[in-house]
């Protein structure tokens, strides 16, 4: 589907204007780079190095009890991420000593050796992999993937370095610093892959794989013709970004997947722009979403999750994956509002969306962009209806009550087209001012649904924000 950004029959057109006048120094303008990607020299698609007669050790986990998949089910409040996979623990392989027992060894013709390990959980959707490492020695390579399906994910010994100095340096313990998250992996089968360089011993290979998160819906459910309460499964009032004239904005925003805890979790977030164009990959979410270096150290975003063309259930074939993590810069809980700066660069053809750190008043013409349930990308249309205060319990439930612009952390938003869903958490809101979008705001929570059309939503505002610490980066 191209990025046409032409208005569906029957749209209303682009939300109305902030009010004017503002300080142009209370705006950062979005870099648009369709068209303009900088050269970089493209790197080899990861293969699998495991040679076709190898003997690859088997870890059977059986179902998902029956009472965790129910509370897995569940749809939660929008005050928390949507969760899509649980914590597995994986006993046969929670040691360096049990993982390296189960490692049969391949010498290849370049002296390499390569082994392999497979995880499978019955009844999982998908797989992601928590491996320890103790130790691996430099120019070493893990792999994942799956059984059923060719695309392959590496991470070399020299990333895992550099992460685990990062995580130790905020302060992370060592078990936690010490943990990879593999990618998401379709199935109920996942492969981990060791290639060591020529020369090393596997003694130098010190792995565990202590659990695992078992994926009860995956963000490849779009594809595959989604069956009720899958992934995807979003509201008929949600409308399809494709069909409207806000593809440029589409294009900053990114459906993101993390591990806390073991279990993976789902929610929304908005690439930005800073004062230099510089095109650092800065990605500001929800704190309810990513609150710990450890969590941002295991994110996934997906870039271009929208329909082919405008009624279409088929996925875009521009869409695409990064699945190297991210650094956590700065995160308010009172706020609710996070930064973080992705290891990877971001795809071609995005749009690092603008932002204004003004005060946004009431009757304000709004526009939201979001994964619902992590569906193909839709949009809202509404307004600031006024301010309030919100608090979020640990099951996620939001509270808000009104309050003065002056006081509020919040914007109340109100719509008129659309509206916002579990997974939509973290999204960003949109104020117009001229021709311009820009991003005044992300989402906490609230109560507005497809049957509840009178409910009202609640977006951290992104002044208050900046003011508190993200301008140390977006405008140093």
């Amino acid at each position: 589907g191209g990025d046409g950004d032409t208005a569906a029959e029957g749209d209303s057109g682009a939300a109305s204007p902030t009010p004017a006048p503002a300080p142009a120094s209370q705006f950062i303008e979005p870099l648009d780079t369709a068209g303009k990607s900088v050269a970089t020299k493209a790197e080899p698609a990861a293969t699998s190095r495991l040679p076709a007669q190898a003997k690859v050790a088997q870890m059977a986990l059986g179902p998902l009890p029956a009472s965790t998949a129910a509370k897995s089910s569940a749809v939660a409040d929008k005050g928390a991420p949507l969760k899509i996979g649980e914590s597995r623990t994986v006993d046969a392989t929670a040691t360096s000593a049990t993982l390296g027992s189960r490692l049969d060894w391949n010498t290849l013709a370049d002296g390499t050796q390569v082994a392999a390990v497979a995880f499978t959980a019955e009844g999982a959707k998908g797989l992601r992999l928590g491996v320890r490492v103790d130790a691996l020695p430099a120019g070493a390579v893990l792999r994942f993937y799956s059984s059923s399906e060719g695309q392959v994910s590496e991470v070399t010994a020299a990333q895992i370095h550099a992460r685990r100095q990062a995580n130790a340096a905020a302060g992370l313990d060592q078990a936690d610093a010490r943990m990879v998250w593999g990618p998401d992996t379709n199935g109920a089968t996942s492969v981990l892959e060791v290639q060591l360089p020529a020369g090393a011993s596997p003694s130098q290979a010190q792995l565990a794989v202590p659990q695992l998160s078992h994926l009860t819906a995956t963000v490849a459910d779009i594809a595959t013709g989604k069956a009720a309460g899958d992934i995807g499964s979003s509201g008929s009032c949600n409308l399809d970004v494709t069909c409207s004239a806000y593809q440029s904005e589409g294009r900053s925003v990114a459906r993101m997947t993390f591990v806390d805890g073991g279990s993976t979790y789902l929610c929304t977030g908005t690439l930005m722009n800073d004062t230099q164009n510089s095109r650092t990959p800065y990605f500001l979410t929800a704190n309810h979403c990513v609150d710990t270096p450890a969590v941002a150290s295991t994110l996934n975003t997906y870039w271009f999750y929208r329909a082919a063309s405008c009624g279409s259930s088929q996925l875009d074939s521009a869409a695409t994956v990064r699945t190297g993590g991210a650094d956590l810069l700065y995160s308010n809980a009172i706020i609710d509002t996070t930064l973080l700066r992705l290891k990877d660069s971001a795809p071609a053809n995005v749009l690092y969306a603008g932002s204004y750190y003004g005060s946004v008043a009431s009757g304000t013409g709004t526009l939201g962009v979001h994964h619902p349930m992590g569906d193909l990308q839709k949009y809202s249309i509404g307004s600031v209806a006024g301010f309030g205060t919100c608090t979020i319990d640990s099951s996620g439930n939001i509270s808000c009550d009104s309050a003065s612009e002056s006081s509020a952390s919040k914007l109340q938003i109100s719509w008129s087209s659309g509206t916002t869903e579990g997974g939509s958490s973290g999204s960003a809101i949109f104020a117009q001012s001229g021709d311009t979008r820009y991003v005044v705001g992300t989402l906490t929570g609230g109560t507005a649904s497809c049957t509840w059309r009178n409910g009202s939503d609640y977006y951290a505002r992104f002044q208050n924000a900046f003011s508190d610490g993200i301008q140390k980066w977006l405008a140093p």
